[in-house]
């Protein structure tokens, strides 16, 4: 009786081990992240130089959503086991959300934030993503956040443009709304930073003037991009034929 009992739990536990591994690596059909700012120091860029100039210039900043989603609650897509794509939602306005961490990030830096001011600065989120790859005992997670901006003047006039963009890549549990929040915080961070980093952007804050557009901060060489591919395989966060078919992406631009 004893050993009966005995299988049965050791049964019982293989199941659900089973259930668990079988939930873990995919059959999803949807993922919903109740959207939360969680950065992690250290991973990427935390923040930028402003120049003295620049902090005592009050500024209105401004959001605007310009994916052209059908659906503007889709941040992303995830990989089950099966090899089966399902889309990641947020659970609430991914714009106000921006909205209101670029805001709190703004007063981290000493960003005199007012309404209204001398300058504005329109923020046009035109990528803000997530891709899971999920793998046997976890999942990659790459993101990637996009902004085009435009500084205006007190009347209107636009003083410069340009954009910035932020990238995370981070291996964690599978399907964790979690993990998925902190590699969109350091890319959304970053982004932000390389906006107010934009030589263009704080030239024409600070004087008040500027050419209707500035060029956009440079992207990154090919050399550059092929450096940090490499550097993401050899610290395992992305697989030989993910590093194999960005690397022909790269090369194909030159």
């Amino acid at each position: 009786m004893f050993m009966t009992h005995s299988r049965r739990y050791a049964y019982a536990l293989i199941a659900a081990l089973f259930a668990t591994i079988v939930y873990g690596r995919g059959n999803l059909k949807e993922l919903t992240v109740p959207l939360k700012y969680h950065p992690q120091e250290g991973v990427h860029q935390a923040s930028t130089d402003l120049p003295p100039g620049l902090l005592n210039q009050p500024v209105e900043i401004r959001v605007e959503d310009a994916r052209k989603l059908d659906d503007p609650l889709i941040i992303g897509q995830g990989t089950g086991g099966d090899d089966k794509l399902f889309p990641i939602h947020a659970d609430h306005d991914v714009v106000a959300f921006i909205r209101e961490m670029v805001t709190g990030i703004g007063k981290d830096w000493s960003l005199k934030q007012e309404h209204p001011a001398g300058r504005t600065l329109i923020l046009q989120v035109t990528r803000f993503y997530v891709d899971e790859s999920n793998k046997a005992l976890g999942s990659i997670y790459g993101t990637e956040v996009k902004f085009g901006f435009v500084l205006k003047d007190a009347r209107g006039k636009t003083i410069a443009e340009g954009s910035g963009t932020g990238t995370a890549h981070r291996y964690g549990h599978a399907h964790s709304p979690e993990n998925i929040n902190e590699v969109l915080s350091d890319a959304l961070k970053e982004a932000y930073a390389n906006v107010l980093a934009d030589p263009g952007l704080q030239k024409s804050w600070i004087s008040g003037t500027g050419s209707a557009v500035t060029s956009a901060r440079p992207a990154e060489s090919a050399e550059e991009r092929l450096r940090k591919l490499d550097d993401l395989l050899k610290k395992g966060l992305i697989t030989k034929a993910e590093y194999d078919q960005k690397r022909a992406e790269i090369l194909k631009e030159l």
